[in-house]
């Protein structure tokens, strides 16, 4: 999701057979929300999913639209029902399969 004008708007959905590859070359350095229903097994070896929220602001981005998506994220955030993890990533290293499986393995 993107902020357009006063809006945030669904730039792009992507299949859940996404590869994480795939998933971490759609990163670019333009800020963006994106939720991802994430599979993982939890530390007792059980199959689960939970619902993550990722506030993508890279350090790369301008400081105008750090500002505007930083100050947004709750307000997404409460509009969305269902998030279990919030992970907000600036970099492609918070983003990689051992991060999400560690965020939902936390809660």
């Amino acid at each position: 999701m993107v902020i357009e004008g006063t809006e945030v708007v669904l730039e792009k959905e992507y299949p859940k057979s996404m590869t994480m590859a795939d998933f971490q070359s759609e990163l670019d350095d333009s800020p963006k929300y994106i939720v991802v229903d994430y599979d993982y097994t939890t530390l007792d070896g059980r199959p689960a999913d939970k619902i993550i929220l990722i506030s993508w602001i890279p350090d790369t981005a301008k400081i105008k639209e750090k500002m505007k998506y930083s100050g947004t994220k709750e307000a997404v955030k409460s509009a969305l029902q269902g998030i279990a993890v919030n992970i907000n990533a600036t970099d492609k290293s918070e983003c990689t399969e051992d991060e999400l499986t560690a965020a939902c393995t936390r809660i």
